[in-house]
């Protein structure tokens, strides 16, 4: 190959990679936009919980509940597993698809106590109340027993729509003929869906969510440490630690 022709491809080259470069940069100038935007409906939804929430003082609790505002927990093993999610998150349905299976084996080998926190943050930017219906719901599926409520969990991910401004993600009908498909049935697991009959504890969540450092779902802490979803859950699953 010429000299000359070595300069002109070493040029294309450069400028192949310049372009390159800038897309790059672009790509993540616009990653970081729509990262601050979501922080900030975060952040707006975690006040406004806390400013609405803090009045509910003494609310009926589901059965999996030990304490006022709490998460539902499940299990009984010797690391404790705290998950904060958000029905209409479509995260934490990535997150039920990926870990959802190991972390209800681990429950049931006895390998973890969970506690799940069902948040309900999404209703105001998404200008509806599924999160807080499928909450409520949630907490009713727990007088079916752990296993079925796991399912039921599983179940409402399943069938989570695209999120869409303005427009419902389920009725409380749909959520009753889910908690069928999860082996949920009967007049008292209509009639409390129905009825809302937790919805001062969904709102005891919501509040609960500010002093426990939760801006986010799914948020994730093994133990009372905050865990990050970049690493591999499933060491600690599988009790061999972080």
């Amino acid at each position: 190959m010429s000299n000359r022709r070595t300069r002109d491809h070493l040029t294309a080259e450069r400028k192949r990679q310049a372009a390159a470069d800038r897309r790059k940069r672009g790509i993540w100038i616009a990653v970081g936009v729509s990262v601050l935007v979501v922080a900030l409906v975060v952040v707006f939804a975690v006040v406004q919980n806390s400013r609405t929430s803090t009045d509910v003082v003494d609310a009926a609790l589901p059965a999996l509940v030990d304490e006022q505002g709490g998460g539902m927990v499940f299990g009984d093993g010797a690391t404790t597993l705290d998950v904060w999610l958000d029905f209409q998150c479509p995260n934490c349905k990535e997150f039920e698809a990926a870990y959802g299976e190991a972390i209800s084996d681990a429950v049931a080998n006895g390998d973890i106590t969970l506690v799940i926190h069902s948040l309900s943050f999404l209703d105001e930017p998404l200008q509806n109340d599924s999160s807080s219906l499928a909450a409520n719901a949630f907490g009713c599926s727990a007088s079916a027993g752990e296993d079925k409520s796991l399912a039921f969990q599983q179940v409402v991910f399943d069938n989570q729509p695209a999120e869409r401004v303005g427009v419902a993600a389920w009725s409380n009908e749909d959520l009753v003929t889910w908690g069928d498909e999860a082996g949920i049935s009967g007049d008292e697991w209509q009639e409390c869906v129905d009825d809302n009959a937790f919805a001062g504890w969904v709102e005891q969540v919501a509040a609960s969510q500010v002093d426990a450092g939760v801006t986010g779902t799914p948020s994730v802490f093994v133990d009372g440490e905050a865990f990050s979803l970049e690493q591999d859950l499933t060491p600690v699953l599988a009790g061999t630690g972080q």
